[in-house]
């Protein structure tokens, strides 16, 4: 059933802003999901079977870390998110939350989805990156030259292989590949776009607007600026 925001959307394209601001959906992903990523790593590192098996050691080791820093980060954006929004769509562009910053439309480029490990998510693409990371700081400038340079990576090289190798630890062979694939089909999506980016719209960022509620209206409000 489509949500009451493309339902809006539909209706009155942007006129009224399409916007996702946190909810009991996010704040439980937190609190729940969050919990259980965290206690599960250290939970390993400190039981007999981390001691034991040196694959489940190593995942105890890089998880808690990764989730850690996840978890803090995923709760400094809920709670910075009350007026604005995690993620807002309104004529004058795509306001992202993560980055604490607004897209205009004009910057703005497909959008497509992809699937690792089953889990299926939204990337789009975003011209004249290196403008919008100047006016970043911090943490967002940080993760936004991640996002910019894993996509710019070379084919077949160290990113790859270690997205391969990752999926082997973490008994998920089919995950690496599908990792792999993602990263080709955005490379080949840049080739055409000198000096854009690829950017992800995660679904914890918009609970309640799926990745084809999503990619619609990116790709509606794209193509009818580039039609006119």
């Amino acid at each position: 059933m489509p949500s009451k925001r493309i339902e809006s959307f539909r209706q009155h394209g942007l006129s009224v802003p399409v916007v996702v601001r946190p909810g009991l959906m996010h704040w439980s992903f937190l609190l729940l999901g969050g919990s259980l990523l965290v206690g599960g790593s250290l939970f390993v590192l400190m039981s007999n079977e981390g001691a034991s098996d040196p694959i489940a050691w190593l995942a105890g080791l890089i998880g808690l870390p990764f989730f850690g820093v996840a978890f803090l980060w995923y709760f400094f954006l809920l709670a910075r998110a009350k007026k604005q929004g995690l993620i807002s769509f309104s004529n004058a562009g795509l306001y992202y939350g993560m980055y604490d910053i607004e897209f205009a439309w004009d910057d703005m480029g497909p959008a497509w989805s992809y699937t690792v490990m089953g889990n299926t998510d939204v990337l789009f693409v975003l011209r004249n990156a290196s403008e919008y990371q100047k006016q970043l700081s911090g943490f967002a400038r940080w993760h936004f030259g991640l996002m910019e340079r894993q996509f710019r990576s070379k084919s077949g090289g160290a990113l790859d292989q270690g997205v391969k190798a990752f999926g082997m630890l973490f008994g998920e062979l089919g995950a690496g590949s599908d990792a792999v694939r993602a990263l080709e089909n955005a490379r080949l999506r840049l080739q055409a776009e000198p000096g854009s980016a690829v950017l992800g719209l995660p679904s914890i960022t918009r609970f309640g607007l799926s990745n084809d509620e999503t990619i619609e209206i990116i790709n509606t409000v794209v193509a009818e600026r580039e039609a006119s």
